[in-house]
C-alpha cells in the first residue's frame, strides 16, 4: 500500500518495498520505489539512501529542583550512524523534473516505478540487527522530499542485517585511557551537561583475552590487532573515555570472581570466539575444593553454568547495564574424583540468539559463569568473557 501524505504545496506519493527484509554482508539489496504525483509539486531536492544506526535511549527520573519533591522525568539519547549509501542518482535518472530559477525541483506529473538496487559491504563495518532495552541497532531504506517551508514528506523501509561471522568484536576492547579515581558518583554528577565530542584517534584498545589474562594471568597469545576509537565526556569535574567505561563494566564482571577460573578447550585460532549452536566445552579449576576437608567434600552438590548476554549503554553519559538473556545447565559433581580441582563441562550455545557487538555508545557481550554450590558453606564462582559472532 503507497504511503501517502499530502501537504499543501505537494502532493507527492511514495512508496518503498524490498524484495526480502533480511540479509548477510555482502549481499545485495534490491528493490522497488514507486513515486507519484498527479500535478507538478515543487521540492528542494530528493534522496534516496540506505544507512545503518546504533542509538540508544536512557530514561531518567530527575528533580525539578533542590527544595521541590517532584520529579520529571527526560530520556537521553545517543545515535551513531556507522554505514550510509547515497542512493540519490537513482531518482536524478529516472524522475522528470525541471530545475527552476530558485534552485527548486518541479517534479513533473507522473508515476514511476524505479528499481533500487545497493550492495552491503562485506567487511567488518555492519553489525546485526538488534532490538534492546537501552540499545538499538537498525538497517533502513529511507526516501525524503525535501519542501522548502514544509514538512518533509518521508518514506522509510527497515530490513535486517544477519551476522556472518565478520564482526569480531574481542580484539577490539578498551584496555588503556583515564585511570583517575573517578567513582560512580562522579561519574554520574555530570551527566546532564556532558557532550560527546569526535573521537579520539590514539587510544589503543585491549582483548577480552588480555582482560582475562591480566587478571588470573594466564597467556593466551592473542594479540591486539584492531583498533576501535571512542569520543569522550567532558564535565565541569571529570574528563572520561567512554572506551574506558565500557571496559570497566566488564572488569567488573570479571572481579566478581577470584576462588576459581573457567578454561576454555581451543576453538581453532581462539579459544574465546563461538558461534551460535556451538558446544561450549571446558573445564572450572577450582582449587579451593582441592583444600577442602574429605569430609566436606561430601557437601560439594552441584554446578551451575549460567551464559548471560549483556547489554551495556550510554546516553550523554548516563549508563545501563542490562541481562537481556540468560541460559542455564546444572551439572552434577562427583566429589570422590581423582582430581577435585578440575570439574569438566559442556554447555551447548542455544541458536537464535544475540551476537557481540562493539559499537560508538553501546556494547552487547556474553558471560559465561559457573558457581560451585557447597552445602553450608559459600559457593564458589568463575567467570569469563566469551565472544558469540
Amino acid at each position: 500500500m503507497i504511503f501517502k501524505k499530502i501537504f499543501k504545496g505537494t502532493d507527492l506519493d511514495f512508496d518503498i518495498s524490498l524484495a526480502k527484509t533480511e540479509y548477510k554482508p555482502g549481499e545485495t539489496v534490491r528493490g522497488q520505489l514507486t513515486l507519484h504525483t498527479e500535478k507538478s509539486s515543487r521540492a528542494r531536492r530528493l534522496k534516496l539512501f540506505a544507512e545503518g544506526k546504533e542509538s540508544t535511549a536512557i530514561k531518567v527520573e530527575e528533580s525539578t529542583s533542590s527544595t521541590s519533591n517532584r520529579w520529571d522525568s527526560h530520556t537521553y539519547t545517543e545515535v551513531n550512524t556507522f554505514f550510509s549509501e547515497d542512493l540519490s542518482h537513482l531518482l536524478q535518472k529516472s524522475v522528470s523534473s525541471n530545475t527552476l530559477e530558485d534552485g527548486n525541483l518541479e517534479i513533473l506529473p507522473q508515476t514511476k516505478e524505479i528499481a533500487v538496487e545497493f550492495t552491503l559491504p562485506s567487511d567488518n563495518k555492519l553489525f546485526s540487527s538488534y532490538t534492546g532495552k537501552h540499545a538499538n541497532i537498525t538497517y533502513t531504506l529511507k526516501m525524503t522530499a525535501d519542501v522548502a517551508k514544509k514538512l518533509d514528506v518521508n518514506k522509510e523501509e527497515i530490513f535486517s542485517v544477519l551476522n556472518a561471522n565478520n564482526n569480531k568484536v574481542g580484539d577490539m576492547l578498551s584496555g588503556e585511557g583515564n585511570d583517575s579515581a573517578t567513582s560512580e558518583n562522579e561519574i554520574m554528577s555530570f551527566l546532564t551537561t556532558s557532550v560527546a565530542e569526535p573521537m579520539d584517534n590514539n587510544v589503543e584498545k585491549e582483548s577480552y583475552s588480555a582482560r582475562f589474562e591480566s587478571i588470573f594471568g594466564k597467556k593466551t597469545g592473542h594479540a591486539t590487532k584492531n583498533r576501535v576509537h571512542y569520543p569522550r565526556f567532558h564535565g565541569m569535574r571529570v574528563n572520561y573515555d567512554l572506551g574506558t567505561l565500557l571496559t570497566k563494566g566488564r572488569e567488573k564482571y570479571l572481579k566478581e570472581n577470584s576462588e576459581a577460573r573457567i578454561d576454555l578447550l581451543n576453538q581453532g585460532n581462539d579459544s574465546t570466539v563461538f558461534s551460535p549452536g556451538q558446544t561450549l566445552r571446558g573445564k572450572v579449576v577450582a582449587l579451593p575444593l582441592q583444600n577442602l576437608e574429605e569430609e566436606k567434600k561430601k557437601n560439594v552438590r552441584e554446578m551451575k553454568i549460567t551464559l548471560s548476554g549483556i547489554e551495556h549503554a550510554f546516553a550523554q553519559g548516563f549508563q545501563r547495564v542490562s541481562t537481556i538473556e540468560k541460559y542455564e545447565n546444572k551439572i552434577e559433581i562427583n566429589g570422590n574424583g581423582e582430581d577435585d580441582a578440575d570439574i569438566p563441562f559442556e554447555f551447548q550455545i542455544p541458536n537464535d540468539i544475540n551476537q557481540n557487538y562493539i559499537g560508538r555508545y553501546s556494547e552487547y557481550f556474553w558471560g559465561l559463569e559457573a558457581k560451585i554450590n557447597i552445602a553450608w558453606s559459600s559457593d564458589i564462582i568463575a567467570r569469563t568473557i566469551i565472544e558469540i559472532v
